[in-house]
């Protein structure tokens, strides 16, 4: 029988076993909780964005130091926030995010937000690219924005004249009731910003920059788009300021400022012998400074169907060659083929107007309307037309084949061909 000491000693061991068993476990816990808070995807910022709606792409792992790639952690912040109620998914500012190709795919929840104060960069080279086509794609989604601060830079000095195919900076496509606004667009391999198969899309307030020798470096593109809204926005590149592809209509171009570039451009439409559809455009509002081109409409020869319902109003132009020009014999210095040479039929364009345009043009044709002799061109008329050279001399205009248009200047119809 043990004496009540030895009772007592071995109660006392118990407990502090016990004891030490259980702070043993609590500090297994404690670091096991540690490390899934560290390395966890979902991470305490996704329980924060499911409560507060608010993602940061750092707590997904992205570093922002313009070295590291961040495509993966974009990637899961994108698909966390997607599926939260009017989610906004931030890009801090001060930061630097290396993203190779991502595809922001939907359908999301409606109210979804990305928040670029940051910068997002591209790889440098393009052999480090993991796709041609496009960089960020945005696709199948409504009631989106993407917006901020911030700056998405293609880094496409390394494409321009170097690579046949390149990929576009950022595409919308099956993007309705949506906006992109307060952005600056750099230096895109191609194409900054396109719209495919789009409704209801407003772009507002965004800066498009590359230089003037950069390649099809268009600003805006739409194709298959409708009632499109881009406003107030600043753009110089290399080539269109915005151009309006096949199957753009009700697109309300307000307030820009374009150049250098190749201006406000629809099309080119019609190439190989297809069929264009555009119509309902309209621009009121815009400064164009050293384009080629002023308000452009080109389509090849040989081509169908129709531009039309078409207003341009309200437009300064300082230093623009060509500020007015029709042209339905258009080709690419690079196409040596049959689309060059005049052909039977050709896109028809009717009811354009002109009407407050005013400035300066660098060359001495200021107005050239171009049209096909099957006579596609109808209904073409300018009200409120100033246009000098650098000299104060009145432009020269030229149009040939031009149906009706009774309000197009006297001067320019000596040569048209009616």
């Amino acid at each position: 029988m043990a004496r009540p000491g030895q009772n007592l000693h071995v109660k006392n061991l118990v407990f502090v076993v016990l004891y030490l068993i259980i702070m043993a476990v609590e500090a297994q816990l404690i670091r096991s909780t540690n490390r899934y808070l560290r390395a966890s995807t979902i991470s305490l910022a996704a329980t924060q964005g499911n409560n507060g709606r608010s993602f940061d792409v750092q707590n997904y792992g992205a570093v922002g130091d313009g070295e590291h790639d961040d495509t993966e952690a974009f990637t899961r912040a994108w698909n966390d926030a997607c599926k939260a109620s009017s989610a906004t998914l931030n890009v801090p500012g001060g930061k630097a995010f290396l993203v190779n190709n991502l595809n922001f795919q939907g359908p999301c929840q409606p109210g979804f937000t990305l928040q670029v104060d940051g910068t997002i960069v591209a790889p440098e080279n393009p052999s480090s690219w993991k796709s041609t086509y496009v960089w960020l794609l945005f696709e199948h989604l409504q009631k989106f924005t993407l917006t901020g601060k911030g700056t998405i830079d293609g880094k496409g000095s390394n494409w321009w004249g170097k690579q046949k195919s390149r990929p576009t900076a950022i595409q919308f496509n099956d993007v309705k009731g949506s906006a992109l606004s307060g952005l600056k667009v750099t230096n895109s391999p191609q194409f900054h910003v396109t719209l495919t198969n789009c409704d209801s899309v407003q772009i507002v307030g965004i800066t498009i920059q590359a230089p003037e020798s950069s390649p099809n470096t268009d600003g805006i593109d739409t194709f298959e788009s409708t009632n499109i809204v881009i406003k107030d926005s600043t753009i110089g590149t290399g080539d269109d300021c915005v151009g309006i592809g096949d199957g753009s209509s009700n697109i309300n171009i307000n307030d820009i400022t374009c150049g250098p570039g190749h201006g406000i451009s629809i099309g080119s439409l019609g190439r190989g012998n297809t069929k264009a559809d555009v119509h309902s455009i309209h621009v009121n509002g815009a400064k164009l400074t050293s384009t080629t081109n002023g308000l452009r409409i080109k389509t090849w020869p040989g081509g169908s169907g129709v531009a039309s319902d078409i207003t341009y109003e309200n437009v300064q132009m300082e230093d623009v060659s060509n500020p007015i020009i029709i042209n339905q014999f258009y080709c690419d210095t690079g196409d040596t083929g049959s689309g060059c040479k005049s052909q039977g039929s050709a896109v028809k364009i009717s009811n354009v107007e002109y009407s407050n345009i005013r400035g300066t043009s660098a060359t001495e044709d200021g107005i050239t309307l171009s049209c096909s002799q099957s006579g596609s061109c109808t209904g073409i008329t300018m009200e409120n037309i100033d246009l000098v050279t650098g000299s104060g001399a009145q432009v020269a205009c030229n149009a040939q084949n031009v149906q009706g248009g009774n309000s197009i200047p006297s001067r320019c119809l000596g040569n048209n061909g009616q």
